[in-house]
């Protein structure tokens, strides 16, 4: 896998995006590859259910463990981070910018919640992996006792689990 020098990772803030996030992140560190993380904001006529407190309130807290992996993956990376922001439909706009970006890898989260953030994280995973220009990494979102992808390879929590553990801060 040496040839892999930049790995594309979309992201919405769903555990099992974080988990994609942080399992690009280990291959990053091992191949000194780049890992651009882009985040498909999806246009209201993609979005299912409606604006309550509920709702707003789990958008904030994904919004904020978003950027506290991405926070994270940036003190791991440095320069070989990438942000990138496109607004559209999640499965194409994946496709299009790994196409755009002659991407090596991408490394993606499988299972997320169902409504809006399944967009990004379910049928779209699907979409994805039978229309990529490249190779699909799909990394299921660790529970229970299950290791992680950076556990496996480094010994160390991944950054998914940092960021759902409070106490590490």
């Amino acid at each position: 896998m040496g040839h892999i020098k930049t790995i594309l990772v979309p992201i919405d803030g769903s555990p099992a995006s974080v988990a994609g996030l942080a399992a690009a992140v280990t291959l990053a560190e091992d191949l000194h590859a780049e890992v651009h993380v882009l985040s498909v904001n999806v246009p209201s006529h993609f979005e299912v259910g409606s604006a309550t407190d509920s709702v707003e309130a789990e958008r904030a807290k994904i919004e904020h463990d978003r950027e506290e992996a991405i926070a994270t993956a940036r003190s791991e990376l440095g320069e070989r981070l990438r942000l990138r922001n496109e607004a559209g439909d999640p499965m194409r706009t994946i496709l299009e910018v790994a196409n755009k970006e002659h991407v090596d890898l991408i490394v993606m989260g499988t299972h997320g919640r169902v409504g809006r953030l399944h967009a990004l994280v379910g049928s779209v995973a699907e979409g994805v992996v039978r229309n990529s220009p490249c190779p699909v990494m799909t990394v299921r979102q660790p529970g229970g006792q299950e290791e992680s992808f950076g556990e496996r390879l480094h010994g160390r929590e991944s950054i998914s689990v940092q960021t759902s553990h409070p106490s590490h801060h």
